[in-house]
């Protein structure tokens, strides 16, 4: 026990003194904190005001673009005179002309701009204030609806909200979905990198040929699992350091913007209000008018991170020793690129398989192909973290990780055996009949 422990000190001591490793502590959590702090200051942050010059040949438009804080739409009398302007004013982005047709009704429209792309929000404004007014006049003029039924009907919005009728919550499947892809692309990575490094550290300690003075004093297999649980060790410090970090700073945008945050409180107090029929019509519309980034932050605080973290660690434990073990044979049965190439893609072809089926998943979670690539050990730790956030029932869960806890030993004696044969085999092309031929002798 006392060689082991010193290897696993000399594998954990020699990478976490490594620049690369703090770097890589550091990036990683700036990163995922850019995932959700890009598109909320996106949407927090104040747009430049944009001026569109309308030229309404139909005479069918006339007051009826509405601008707002963001967009500002201005009449002119001719496209000659609109033209110019665009030209000579930096303030004004496009120019809006609207041709007179044969028919009553104007089939299409042209938004002219000059160098600068105008926003896709003031393209999509233009769109839907042209197919607004032109509902107006068909369903006034055509239909004879009065102001008032059109103004009822127009201000009608229907928002789905998912409910789960066993918990009474919010769903937010869309910030669920974003998790668990998070989630199982770093589960995904953690387990491929530090697994990776096990191969890597064994197939180089045998190219270099000290693997043979290091066996002179420690079994092989005391030296493969030394070398296991050292760089898992390193895997587990820094998740740690990213969950103090990612605390960190969310403490930090929870002091800076409390209004956010305050929002999203009162907006699921709403949400509760509502549904239970009390003012039900105001209070829906204003669930409707909250901003996308209150419902966000809401999603946010309703998903049980202290479940996903504890669930995190034991996925990532299990799934990296049943994968950091079979990487360990694979590096004592290399000396060459080539044939690490040869008995690597077999360990790693599962974990590609699943990354390529998680966009079914996300879709269906509680499906039977995101069911049985739960269970299957191979899979199950990306497949699993994937789904956590959607909610997955203890009976499954429990059977997931019984299966990892029975292939997780099994692994470890295969790469035993395999790992004891092939570090110290030189100048021989090993081949699987080879690998299969050590496990029929004693």
């Amino acid at each position: 026990m006392r060689k082991i422990l010193l290897i696993i000190s000399r594998e954990y001591l020699s990478r976490v003194k490594k620049k690369s490793f703090w770097i890589l502590t550091i990036v990683v959590p700036l990163l995922l904190a850019g995932l959700y702090a890009v598109p909320i200051y996106l949407a927090l942050r104040p747009h430049e005001k944009t001026t569109v010059l309308v030229v309404d040949d139909t005479k069918l438009f006339d007051g009826a673009f509405k601008s707002s804080k963001e967009i500002s739409y201005q009449y002119a009398g001719s496209v000659d005179y609109a033209q110019r302007r665009l030209e000579e004013e930096d303030s004004v982005t496009a120019v809006l002309y609207i041709p007179a047709r044969e028919t009553t009704i104007p089939g299409d429209a042209f938004l002219y701009y000059k160098g600068k792309v105008p926003p896709a929000d003031l393209q999509s404004d233009v769109s839907e204030q042209l197919q607004s007014h032109i509902r107006t006049i068909i369903l006034q003029d055509v239909h004879g609806i009065t102001q008032e039924e059109f103004d009822q009907v127009n201000a009608t919005k229907i928002k789905v909200h998912t409910k789960d009728l066993e918990t009474g919550k919010d769903g937010f499947l869309e910030v669920k979905m974003a998790i668990g892809l998070v989630l199982g692309l770093i589960i995904f990575f953690v387990v491929l990198m530090f697994g990776g490094q096990v191969m890597t550290g064994v197939s180089e300690e045998k190219t270099s040929r000290i693997v043979e003075v290091i066996v002179s004093s420690v079994k092989p297999f005391q030296l493969m699992m030394g070398k296991v649980i050292g760089i898992g060790l390193v895997g587990l410090t820094q998740f740690a350091l990213w969950i103090i970090l990612s605390m960190v700073g969310l403490v930090g945008i929870q002091a800076a913007n409390p209004e956010l945050f305050e929002a999203a409180k009162a907006r699921q107090n709403m949400t509760e209000i509502a549904t239970k029929g009390t003012d039900a019509v105001e209070q829906m519309q204003a669930l409707n008018d909250a901003p996308v980034v209150t419902e966000l932050i809401q999603g946010l605080t309703a998903i049980n991170f202290p479940l996903i973290i504890a669930m995190f660690l034991i996925y990532f434990v299990l799934g990296y020793f049943f994968y950091a073990t079979l990487f360990a044979g694979v590096g004592a049965l290399v000396d060459s690129d080539t044939n690490a190439q040869q008995f690597s893609l077999p360990v790693t072809i599962p974990l590609m398989l699943v990354m390529i089926m998680m966009p079914a998943i996300i879709n269906e979670p509680t499906g039977s192909l995101s069911t049985w690539l739960s269970f299957i050990p191979f899979t199950s730790p990306v497949a699993m973290m994937i789904r956590i956030p959607f909610g997955v029932p203890a009976w499954q869960a429990a059977v997931s990780i019984a299966l990892l806890l029975l292939f997780v030993p099994l692994n470890t004696w295969i790469a035993g055996r395999i790992y004891k044969r092939g570090i110290l085999l030189y100048g021989k092309k090993i081949t699987y009949r080879d690998i299969f031929s050590w496990f029929k002798k004693k």
